[in-house]
């Protein structure tokens, strides 16, 4: 099965964040799959929004794969997952009954409200609550690491989540690269593990996991779609380059999906997927 790209909505905000403006830019870009940026799901996920959200993408031949509830410093100061007193689970809870109702196979959560310092008890609470909540939700939950958070590194998330059923580990390679995680051996192990969950892609030096850089700028991505194409991979990988596309020294959204695009359509092309 050829591998699925597909980009998040994020990577055009600077251009704009209203869909009926972005949703036709993407499916000029050719992309027709994408990931919706989500930080209030009780508020930006009401009945009317996902009507229209559905709409736009219909009438732009888009496909809403998957939506990201981000959870940033500011709008979660005291913490999410480690803040037993925050509104987090409640909003994860409409978080998921929303992507349900629209139909959406993948729900992901990041968070940078949560630090490296954060109560372990009560993320490990919540993290049981909402393994429970997504039980009742027919597609795939999972979770996103990043450098400076509760959750750094590949392998830690993945300890976090082997002893629970249904939340898997999102990989976002740029972060990974900035990490200098060996990331083909990554997806192994959670793939033998049962928790390889959603894909982000970006590039990235060691050490900046907010570069966002677009795929094939420092790395080459043919191993990591070898390997993906190697274990029958069945989501969307959706770039995630948000970094650069906000950079005002660089060429600018368009040019960095462009970018990204050319660099893995013709690594699939090598590898035979068809």
């Amino acid at each position: 099965m050829k591998i699925q790209l597909g980009s998040a909505d994020w990577n055009l905000w600077p251009i704009s964040t209203d869909y009926a403006l972005i949703f036709p830019i993407f499916k000029r870009l050719g992309i027709s799959l994408l990931e919706l940026g989500i930080y209030e799901p009780s508020v930006e996920l009401t009945p009317a929004k996902q009507s229209r959200i559905l709409a736009l993408a219909a009438d732009s031949g888009l496909t809403i794969t998957a939506a990201l509830f981000s959870l940033t410093p500011d709008r979660w100061p005291q913490g999410a997952f480690s803040n037993s007193d925050s509104v987090f689970l409640r909003e994860s809870l409409y978080f998921l009954d929303a992507l349900t109702q629209m139909k959406i196979p993948a729900a992901n959560i990041w968070t940078g409200a949560d630090l490296p310092n954060s109560d372990l008890f009560s993320t490990q609470l919540t993290l049981s609550t909402l393994n429970r909540a997504a039980e009742g939700f027919p597609g795939i939950v999972s979770i996103e690491y990043k450098a400076d958070t509760i959750f750094p590194d590949g392998a830690t998330l993945a300890q976090y989540l082997q002893p629970l059923s249904r939340l898997k580990v999102l990989i976002d390679t740029g972060h990974a690269f900035a990490l200098e995680e060996d990331i083909v051996h990554l997806i192994g192990d959670l793939y033998s593990k049962n928790l390889l969950g959603s894909l982000h892609l970006g590039d990235a030096v060691a050490g900046d996991s907010d570069a966002d850089l677009p795929c094939g700028r420092v790395h080459d991505f043919t191993p990591i779609l070898n390997k993906l194409h190697s274990i029958n991979y069945q989501g969307v990988a959706s770039f995630d380059l948000y970094g650069a596309a906000i950079d005002e020294s660089g060429p600018g959204p368009e040019a960095i999906l462009s970018e990204s695009l050319q660099h893995l359509a013709s690594r699939l092309d090598q590898i035979g997927n068809d």
